[in-house]
């Protein structure tokens, strides 16, 4: 495959950026796409030009640290999937793809297409962590959990931290990650702080 890239590029965070062409030639439909800016690294690095700065991490839809925009989209096309686990065969041969970090106030640019998340870490911190006695390993079925708070919980659960809702919200909200913290820790029966507080109550005041 060959594709036309228009990548972010700045070089400081007070620098000003703009998009910039490449060709991304050959790419296999079997890449993710992290291994296609990869590619598209090492050619640049061959030709003594500035690599594409961008972050990941465990390139294993878990860390979330593979926060770009793919056509105006967090995490790309695809639903449900970071960057690092979206696939080239998502594309087709010639398209053209528009690649920008998070577009928010609190995520400000820090090189091309990195960004401080440092707003995320602090909302994070301010949790605590929890601890759980739960003694020996207790029966699957011995505390019966409504099916619709055990979705809700799973679906708090999923939250990986990346940042995404934040970059699609127009206020650049971070509701989504908010509610994740607060609701995680509800929807679990037993479960404290370390410090013995009511989180839940303190995020909601």
């Amino acid at each position: 495959m060959r594709l036309h890239l228009k990548i972010w590029r700045q070089a400081a965070p007070a620098a000003a950026g703009r998009l910039v062409g490449y060709v991304a030639d050959p790419v296999s439909p079997d890449m993710s796409f992290l291994e296609m800016l990869d590619v598209v690294n090492e050619g640049l690095i061959r030709k003594g030009e500035d690599a594409i700065a961008f972050d990941s991490d465990c390139r294993e839809g878990i860390c979330g640290m593979c926060s770009l925009v793919v056509n105006g989209v967090p995490h790309g096309p695809d639903r449900g999937t970071t960057v690092c686990q979206l696939h080239m065969r998502r594309f087709k041969d010639g398209d053209t793809i528009v690649v920008e970090p998070w577009r928010a106030k609190a995520f400000p640019v820090v090189k091309d297409l990195v960004v401080d998340r440092s707003a995320f870490d602090r909302i994070i911190a301010a949790g605590g962590y929890v601890s759980v006695n739960v003694g020996g390993a207790p029966d699957g079925n011995a505390i019966p959990i409504p099916k619709d708070v055990a979705e809700l919980a799973m679906d708090s659960a999923a939250c990986i931290g990346c940042g995404a809702c934040v970059a699609a919200c127009k206020n650049a909200s971070a509701h989504l990650h908010s509610g994740s913290e607060i609701d995680t820790p509800r929807c679990r029966p037993g479960i404290r702080s370390h410090d013995g507080r009511d989180r839940l109550r303190q995020g909601l005041r």
